[in-house]
């Protein structure tokens, strides 16, 4: 399996490649993110046991990037998100390899692809509490409708069978009101609210508003400037090596990378 999670990684890095171009001929902002962050902190290339490659952009730099990206994503390679695609999964953006397959520990199919998460602005008075009260209902949105009893329960899927159903149309909302907040805010931090997880957690604005580049396996790529304040802030610690039980691939458990996702499809229905 070690072998299979370097192919992906340098199936994520032709991605990554491809993101890094856009973005330098737009003069857009990006930054590695997450784990991708500490792979390039501590060995300047991917962890070795991390099977995929995240960025992240502000608000502003994101818009930009869904703006222009289909004028120069190379024939095989598409974007999906709730603002272009109805097959969306996650509140963020996916750039994917059309002619790989992976398969997902929820069994969700798909070619090799990297995320791109957005971190908006969110102020620090939080009087009204808007955009968090919004935020929340956007993870229900994405779950979904849950099999537990009780009146909170049958509640939450009555709201997303009637007033809330129209998942994509819910998050276009959210998006219009998370902008309409952070113009207005005058002193603010930084949080991933439409990320993957239940996350408010607030970023100091110099962290996303600095770049710089780091060597990444082997050319370079951008990065926020206090990347380690950045990681301090994400992880809530100042030591980011893993444990050896947690140095493991956590996304997949079918990979094939010659194989186009949708063919790969029709052999399973």
């Amino acid at each position: 399996m070690e072998q299979k999670i370097r192919q992906i990684q340098l199936e994520c890095i032709k991605i990554l490649s491809v993101v890094d171009t856009i973005c330098r001929k737009n003069h857009i902002y990006y930054s590695l993110c997450g784990g991708s962050v500490v792979g390039a902190h501590l060995y300047r290339k991917c962890l070795p046991w991390d099977d995929d490659v995240d960025l992240m952009m502000t608000r502003e730099n994101y818009n930009r990037f869904l703006q222009v990206a289909l004028d120069y994503l190379p024939e095989g390679y598409t974007m999906h998100n709730y603002q272009m695609t109805d097959d969306f999964q996650t509140p963020f953006t996916k750039i994917m390899n059309e002619n790989t397959t992976v398969v997902q520990q929820d069994d969700t199919i798909s070619g090799v692809f990297l995320d791109i998460t957005v971190y908006d602005k969110i102020p620090l008075d939080y009087r009204f509490k808007w955009d968090v009260f919004l935020w929340k209902i956007s993870q229900i949105v994405m779950i979904g409708k849950v099999q537990e009893r009780g009146f909170k329960n049958i509640f939450r899927n009555l709201m997303l069978s009637t007033i809330i159903k129209d998942k994509r149309k819910y998050m276009k909302f959210f998006q219009k009101q998370v902008e309409k907040i952070g113009k207005k805010a005058k002193e603010y931090a930084y949080a991933e609210l439409f990320g993957a997880f239940c996350n408010t957690k607030p970023y100091e604005p110099e962290i996303f508003e600095n770049y710089t580049e780091i060597d990444f396996e082997g050319e370079k790529y951008m990065i926020v400037r206090d990347y380690v304040k950045y990681l301090e802030t994400r992880y809530d610690r100042t030591d980011f090596r893993e444990p050896k039980e947690k140095q493991v691939a956590p996304h997949y458990k079918y990979v094939d990378l010659s194989l186009p996702y949708e063919k790969y499809k029709e052999t399973i229905d």
